[in-house]
């Protein structure tokens, strides 16, 4: 664990604060649970675990209040050593995902046993219990989203699907808001189950609009579109305005840029990135017409994926990507020597202190180096755009296999 500090506008550093030790395998997830303090962690060991800082322990005065713990937390200032709390997962094969609901009063865990976990805090024996969604997955889950609510749950899985899960759990959380469910439906009910055609395995979902939209698809209320990314080379969108849910495919990636491996959503409803194994983001962005792709970033081909953003993306048809089959794209994609960013305005960029600014005054900057990229994290932004806080300007941070993370300015597109 790291602590951050801001060197003027220059850029972050980072100190060594602690090492939390207790799985024994790869750690395969991580998610901060930002008011409550705590850090949510899963590995191939089949393990979950909770971390809390010993003087604050929100987990006790979350787990009096149940579910009512959407109220502000212990923050991020605390201080003291960290405690695990075992998740009592049941798992028979490794945990792969992790995601605290936006209520911060439970999580989920997706795995390789073809089953969700959604875990819940109980008092009494001060470990953190798990309810199974055992239908519907055909092979390993691999990302969840859950929506604004807490009460639905997103999944992603390599059988090539994405569902949607009723995940509330009647007697620990507070009534469902009204229409936030069907009619009759139960926990761990399979409400959707979608795909668009040729849809390849799929890495990762996300809610699209993280404050809009309360109710479930079939009820009356709106119900906020989910972005997903599949092997395919394909970011795809799911869509209930009609009533019944549709997958489509709203951007096809450019030749050389490889599928990505993770999504999220920078401002809800307009802008969003993925990652993958071009080790560079690809900027999605939505003008009222349907997403479209804006512009590649960190990839040797930027410069193309900027300029034809028309070419390489559509409306919820799905277009462009064409040029050659996926194997030879993938191929070429692989060979590539260097990788480069050219920033979207043709001008000179700058990198200070990790940070790859996407400006419009254009120029080169690094991204993973060809590297995978593992991670996004999102810093907030008010409602003109801008980055809430002081030090360096930037919006989203990634990391990757090459052992860096990296800040983007996406200011360009604000």
């Amino acid at each position: 664990m790291y602590g951050v500090s801001t060197n003027g506008s220059s850029g972050l550093s980072f100190t060594k604060t602690a090492t939390l030790s207790g799985h024994g395998q790869f750690v395969s997830g991580l998610d901060w649970s930002t008011r409550g303090d705590q850090l949510l962690s899963c590995s191939h060991d089949r393990n979950a675990f909770v971390w809390t800082r010993a003087a604050a322990s929100p987990a006790a005065s979350r787990a009096a209040s149940g579910a009512a713990a959407s109220t502000s937390g212990g923050g991020g200032g605390g201080s003291g050593a960290w405690e695990k709390q075992m998740v009592i997962t049941r798992l028979t094969k490794g945990a792969l995902c992790v995601k605290w609901s936006p209520s911060e009063a439970k999580f989920a865990i997706g795995s390789a046993a073809r089953n969700v976990c959604v875990g819940y805090y109980d008092p009494e024996s001060k470990w953190w219990a798990c309810k199974l969604i055992r239908k519907a997955h055909e092979s390993s889950v691999v990302s969840v989203s859950w929506h604004p609510n807490s009460v639905l749950l997103a999944t992603g899985a390599t059988d090539r699907r994405v569902r949607l899960f009723n995940a509330y759990v009647r007697g620990y959380e507070p009534d469902a808001p009204a229409g936030a469910l069907p009619e009759g439906s139960s926990f761990g009910d399979c409400l959707f189950e979608v795909a668009h055609d040729g849809c390849g395995w799929v890495h990762s979902v996300t809610f699209a609009a993280a404050a809009a939209g309360t109710a479930s698809p079939g009820t009356s209320g709106a119900f906020p579109q989910l972005l997903y990314a599949s092997h395919d080379f394909t970011v795809g969108v799911v869509d209930a305005a009609g009533g019944a849910p549709a997958a489509a495919a709203a951007v096809r990636l450019p030749d050389a840029v490889l599928p990505l491996n993770c999504l999220a959503v920078v401002v809800p409803g307009r802008l969003a990135v993925g990652g993958g194994w071009s080790g560079g983001l690809a900027v999605l962005r939505n003008m009222g017409s349907g997403w479209q792709l804006a512009a590649t970033l960190g990839t040797r081909d930027a410069a193309a994926g900027a300029g034809g953003a028309g070419a390489g993306a559509g409306a919820s048809g799905g277009g462009g990507g064409g040029g050659g089959s996926a194997v030879a794209r993938q191929i070429a994609a692989m060979n590539l020597n260097a990788v480069n960013m050219v920033a979207p305005g043709g001008g000179a960029a700058s990198t200070a202190g990790g940070l790859a600014t996407a400006g419009a005054g254009g120029g080169e900057q690094p991204g993973h180096g060809g590297a995978l990229v593992t991670g996004l994290h999102v810093r907030p932004v008010a409602a003109g755009g801008a980055a809430l806080g002081g030090g360096p300007r930037w919006h989203v941070a990634s990391s990757g296999l090459d052992g860096q993370v990296l800040l983007w300015d996406l200011s360009a597109f604000m």
